[in-house]
């Protein structure tokens, strides 16, 4: 009996055995991947699965949560030389896991060389100071990048985020050392202050208060006056806002009125005439556009300018400044539209360099609506660029639309006359052919490269440059300044395009950029 009892012993064992290796348990939020013969078959799912024991095994087990990839500090080159450390992490997921096993050999370690060499070709094409203050700019091209990459592996890439960016430590003693020169200067205080009895405080602060209010409301009256008097006497204590005038004083020969328009002070001078600021019987602020006199000589001008008045009367929307009075007949022709405070993109840009993020995406999607609605008016703006759009307060618009071409070919200049700005041309306007509404969004994707700062320097592409563009704006650009004008989208295809990335609700202008639309703003309130 004793070798019946074990033999009967061994096959309990061996069929226990056997139904363990066909009973298999995935946990929740797990998959394991199954061979027959060293061949994949199938990806079993969370729960309870059967498997042919001995023949099927289980090649691989992939955690299918979001996973927290840490990396060492990267030490990254940027364009001018100097030499950054960054420390960072990736949030990725597991979304198939066939691919996950089959498509790479360590898919951890081929994000992590992927990211580095990325990193590395994005921040190359940045000096110290922009990469040091765009982190958003630099994880949202990380993210693009990788997410596309690693597609293939079944590997989806949530989140990259910047947690440490140390410049060079040269950089850092040198701010260091400014900081404590600055604070040793203002350290020293004279002990009779220290002892001052507590009541002389109060009186004190209201001092350095009033002090304060007397300062800042003689800032604001040079930037409302324009006048180099105002000017000359407000105190330069605060570098930062040492900002262009938002208006000039009017020169000797200019008119003092318009029709019924009272004009104060220049906003601006270009081709076709002069722009004024100009105050209505009822004290709205009006921008007015007085014609050259030159140009108002020409009757076959003045029949265009006619036409092209009631065309862009029609346009409207919450990203123009829409047309409010205009006499074609006059001596000289004049145009009245809404006062729209706020500095130009261009004045911006040249004082404060590229722009983050956020702010692109506001501006492109404010742009792309103004041209929107320009075009459904029948109008081709042809002369968009950075000098034709205003920060405003509550959000970008864009003037001296209709004034260039209206689609029934009523051109204001010649017809021999290239209209626009070189570096905003369209090739179609250098070439003579038509122009349609895609030669505005031509100019619409260079106005983007300049405000992101993707501006080809001497003797550099601009597909090269392009690689500086946010990744979620480099596709719409690209198309933007595509050489067919049927291949370029159309403002409703950017808008759509753009409009499903979610923004935060910061504050859609950088500090310094707001606290300029805020003193261009002043005037405005003053004066009404």
């Amino acid at each position: 009996m004793e070798p019946v009892i074990i033999v009967l012993t061994i096959l309990m064992v061996l069929v226990f055995i056997t139904l363990i290796k066909t009973l298999q348990v995935v946990p929740q939020a797990s998959a394991a991947v199954v061979e027959r013969f060293g061949r994949y078959t199938r990806t079993l799912n969370p729960g309870l699965n059967i498997v042919v024991p001995f023949i099927d095994s289980i090649r691989n087990r992939i955690d299918l949560r979001e996973q927290v990839l840490l990396f060492p500090p990267q030490q990254v080159t940027t364009r001018d030389n100097l030499v950054v450390n960054i420390d960072m992490v990736i949030y990725y997921q597991v979304t198939d896991a066939r691919a996950a096993t089959y498509e790479v050999t360590s898919y951890i370690e081929a994000i992590e060389q992927l990211t580095v060499t990325k990193l590395r070709n994005i921040i190359g094409g940045m000096d110290l100071e922009r990469s040091l203050t765009s982190r958003d700019e630099i994880s949202a091209a990380l993210c693009g990048v990788l997410d596309a990459a690693t597609g293939k592996w079944g590997i989806r890439v949530n989140r990259v985020e910047l947690k440490g960016m140390e410049p060079p430590t040269s950089i850092r003693e040198s701010v260091e050392q400014r900081m404590r020169a600055y604070r040793d200067k203002r350290a020293p205080v004279p002990e009779a202050e220290r002892v001052r009895e507590p009541e002389a405080l109060p009186a004190e602060a209201e001092k350095r208060a009033a002090l304060i209010r007397a300062e800042t409301e003689r800032e604001v009256a040079a930037i409302m006056s324009g006048g180099k008097e105002a000017a000359r006497t407000a105190p330069l204590s605060h570098p930062h806002t040492d900002f262009p005038l938002a208006r000039q004083p009017l020169r000797e020969g200019d008119p003092r009125r318009i029709d019924r328009y009272r004009l104060t002070a220049r906003l601006g001078q270009g081709g076709m005439g002069t722009v004024y600021l100009g105050h209505s019987p009822g004290e709205r602020l009006v921008a007015v556009k007085v014609i050259q006199r030159e140009l108002a000589a020409d009757p076959t001008f003045r029949r265009r300018f006619a036409r092209e008045i009631s065309a862009a009367r029609k346009v409207g929307g919450f990203h123009t400044a829409s047309v409010v009075d205009a006499d074609a007949d006059g001596n000289p022709p004049w145009l009245v539209t809404e006062y729209i405070p706020g500095p130009s993109l261009h004045d911006v840009l040249s004082r404060h360099g590229a722009l983050p993020v956020r702010t692109i995406q506001t501006l492109a999607i404010g742009i792309a609506e103004a041209l929107e609605g320009i075009h459904q008016c029948g109008i081709v703006h042809r002369d968009l660029k950075p000098g034709n759009i205003i920060l405003s307060g509550t959000g970008p618009r864009v003037i001296d639309f209709g004034i260039a071409r209206a689609l029934d070919g009523t051109a204001i200049t010649r017809t021999d006359h290239v209209v626009g700005t070189r570096g905003f041309l369209a090739p179609e306007q250098l070439t003579g052919a038509p122009v349609t509404f895609a030669t505005d969004l031509y100019a619409f994707g260079m106005v983007l490269c300049h405000a992101a700062g993707a501006v080809p320097a001497d003797g550099e592409s601009l597909d090269s440059a392009l690689g500086l563009l946010p990744s979620h704006l480099y596709g719409i650009v690209t198309r933007c300044l595509d050489h067919d004008p049927a291949s370029r989208p159309t403002p409703a295809e950017v808008i759509e395009q753009l409009a499903d990335r979610r923004s935060s609700d910061e504050d859609w202008l950088p500090p310094l950029v707001r606290t300029l639309v805020d003193l261009h703003e002043q005037p405005a309130e003053s004066a009404g």
